[in-house]
Order: C-alpha cells, then structure tokens, then sequence
C-alpha cells in the first residue's frame, strides 16, 4: 500500500481525509489503494521531513498564496514525487503538466477522472522509487568523484607552478646577443623544457628538450632533463677547474644517464643544445631528434637550417652525436622550437584519405616573420598569431620558441678579426711567392 500525501490550506481541520478525496478514491479499481495522510501547507514548509517515504501527493487548496504553493511544488519536485494540482482558478486542465512530475487536476473534475490520473500516478511510485534510489548513489558517486577531481587539479596546478620554477626567470643579457621566449603548454604541465645560461663570461649554452607524450610523466621527464643536461666538466689543469662540454658530450652524457635510469622500459626525448661564443659570434649545435634549427640571416634575408646528426635520447646507448658550427652575423636570429608547431597553424588541404590534414608545414612560413623587426616584439605577434587560430583554445601540442637575436649594430671582435684573417689568406695565396 503507498502513501499518499493531501496538502491543504495553512489553518484548515486535517484530522479527516476530505471529502472530495475520499469520493475520488471510492473509484479506485484492483489492489494497492494509497493510504493517505493530511497536511498543511504551511506544516510541510517547515518540517519537508514529512514527504519522506511519499509515494505521491495531491495539492489541494482553496485559497493558496503563490509563493507558498510554488514552494511545495518545487519540494515535491526536487524530490521526484509525483503530484496532483488542485487549486481555484487555475488555468490548467485535467492531465495537464503544470511542471516536471506535477499533474493538473481542476476543481470539479469528475471524480471517477481524476482517480484515473491519481492511479496512473501511483502506478509509476515503484520505478520513481528505484530511480530515486539510483539517484542517491550517483549522487554519492558524484560527489566523491567531484572531491577527487578538484584534488587531481590542485596537484596539477602546484605541478606546473613546481615545472616552471625549473624554467629560468631571467634570461641572461650578454652583448650583442638577446634571447626571447615563447612557452605553451597545451596543458597544466607541459612535455616541452628549455633553458639558457650564461656558461662563463664569453659563452651562452641554451637548449630546448620534447619528452615524448603529455601530461605529468612527460613534464616529471623534462624535470629530469634539466638537472641532468651537464655544460661542464672537472679539469683541474683548465682556469676555473672546469672546462665547458661541447653541445655533443653534452647531448651523449645525457643519453647515458637517461637509459641508465629506465629499468627496463624506455622513455624517450628530443633535444636540441647550442652553445655561442659572444666574442665571434661562432654557434655550435647538437640535436637529438629534434626539428633542425632554423637560422634567419637578417643580410639577405635568407633561411638556412643547421641539421647535424643525432637519435632520440634514451634510445641507443652508444649513441654518437653530431655537431655543426656556424658562423653567426650581425642581424640574424636563430630558433630551436619544438615540433608542436606542426599542429598549430590548422591547414585547409585534404588528404587522399578525404580528412583535412593536421600536421603540416605551415609553421615554417610563420616563423619567417620572427626575422622582422624587434625579436620581442616578434615573439608577441607570434603569439597572437597562435591565438587567432582555429583550435586555439584546445591546443594539440605543447609550443616553445627559444629566439636567439644578434643586434644589427653588433661590432664583435672576432667576427672583425676573422674576416681580416681570411682576406690576408686571400691575398697571400695571389702572391707567387706563396705556396
């Protein structure tokens, strides 16, 4: 048998079922004819104890204030209990749907018609009852998962707070060479590391690293990375006690230590590591799998990439790199970035698979404006670039630029020196004299 709640005006005698309910029920047909209880209005607002264990309910009222009938109404919703709305000049016929689960039953509706819609509403009291049930767990469910979601992202943003405290603060300032940054993550953390110092006072070492994969294992790698990226070594017959590292002793150091430390399972990366002498201007670079540097000549504005040889690290024990000088000139500017690029600037081409294609080569044409201007300002443009793209707000991949800019007014020495020492060669050798 269910339970059936009346609700009547606030002040009305509850001590008998009303008469108008009793010769609704009189019509009730088969077993399971509720057992009903009486309440007022203004009773079940102060103690909303009293709809538990209610199977359905019937708004009955003859003279009801707005705000009061609203508010059992929506109690009864927020429970999920069917009911019956009586109520003098309403708008409502029988059967209507006031709002969820509230059934309009008019004033003068023929009894044997409105025990109709009341079974109808008793007859749904078990699954309600079972979904309500359902409801409470998934609420319970809910609330824990909320509790361990809003934990997951406390740690994840003390997590990228502790990854880029490992980034530098300040870049360092050696003349005629500045060093510009842009840094993405696509998310909390990052799988993208870089890094510049100033190794000693004529030379500048700067690298950026790609683990591969996203998320915390990849930003806890780049961790890993940039404590173990070494620049110098013990020489006790050099000034200092220490001699710098080329980028390749670095890079191969740096793939030993990582495959020592894997046990078994292997964890990747890519890295790209230079090292300039600010006194001729002369670039060395290492790469281990990572996109070729791109050198924008600011004389003639040409583009040239530095591709020395290396594998990933963590990969091939043994594995030799190689490395590539260059000779730097006043005005140029050069960019280690990671391969997130590749996705950042969306391409409109379809593939022969009839998709649109997501990785391409779009970047290279987009990085030729770095060359334009001040290399800051540059950076920034690039970044509102990146904005105005589509998919900007779901980044695909993590984005670092490190810009290395010589200023057009450099006067270095050693630039000067070696260009007067390759003219003398040139004029000795028209000597026939000389060997």
């Amino acid at each position: 048998m269910g339970r059936m709640l009346v609700v009547r005006d606030a002040g009305v005698a509850t001590d008998a079922v009303p008469a108008g309910v009793q010769q609704v029920l009189s019509h009730w047909r088969g077993p399971g004819r509720p057992h009903v209880n009486v309440q007022p209005l203004d009773r079940v607002l102060q103690d909303p104890a009293i709809l538990d264990g209610v199977e359905s309910a019937w708004v009955l009222l003859d003279n009801p204030s707005a705000s009061d009938l609203f508010a059992v109404v929506a109690e009864c919703e927020e429970r999920h209990i069917p009911a019956l709305l009586t109520r003098p000049n309403g708008p409502e016929t029988l059967g209507e749907l006031h709002q969820d689960g509230i059934v309009a039953c008019p004033p003068g509706t023929v009894p044997e018609d409105a025990c109709v819609v009341l079974q109808t509403l008793l007859s749904q009291a078990p699954t309600l009852a079972s979904m309500r049930r359902e409801l409470k767990v998934l609420s319970a469910q809910q609330a824990g998962l909320c509790a361990q979601i809003g934990k997951l992202d406390e740690e994840l943003r003390m997590a990228a707070q502790l990854q880029r405290e490992f980034l530098p603060r300040d870049l360092p300032e050696v003349e005629p060479v500045s060093f510009h940054v842009l840094y993405r993550p696509a998310g909390y953390v990052s799988g993208d590391i870089y890094d510049v110092v100033q190794l000693d006072e004529h030379h500048v070492g700067f690298f950026v690293a790609d683990a591969v994969g996203h998320g915390v294992p990849a930003a806890l790698m780049t961790v890993y990375i940039k404590r173990s990226l070494r620049s110098k070594k013990i020489d006790a017959n050099a000034p200092g006690g220490f001699t710098l590292m080329t980028p390749a002793e670095a890079l191969a150091r740096l793939n030993a230590d990582m495959i020592s430390t894997q046990n078994g399972k292997v964890r990747f990366a890519t890295a790209c590591y230079g090292v300039l002498d600010t006194r001729d201007l002369k670039l060395t670079v290492a790469r281990a799998g990572h996109p070729f540097p791109m050198l924008l000549r600011g004389e003639d504005d040409q583009v040239e990439t530095i591709e020395p040889e290396g594998g990933l690290l963590g990969v091939f024990e043994d594995e030799q790199y190689e490395q590539q000088t260059v000779q730097l000139q006043p005005g140029d500017r050069l960019l280690l970035y990671s391969d997130g690029f590749e996705c950042a600037f969306p391409d409109d081409e379809v593939g022969k698979n009839g998709k649109r294609k997501v990785a391409n080569e779009n970047y290279a044409k987009e990085f030729l404006d770095l060359g334009n201007g001040d290399a800051g300002e540059a950076i920034k443009r690039m970044e509102e670039n990146l904005d105005g793209q589509a998919g900007s707000l779901n980044q695909k991949d993590d984005l670092t630029i490190v810009c290395l800019a010589i200023a057009k007014d450099a006067a270095v020495d050693g630039v000067e020196k070696a260009e007067a020492t390759q003219q003398a060669l040139r004029l000795a050798r028209q000597r026939p004299d000389v060997a």
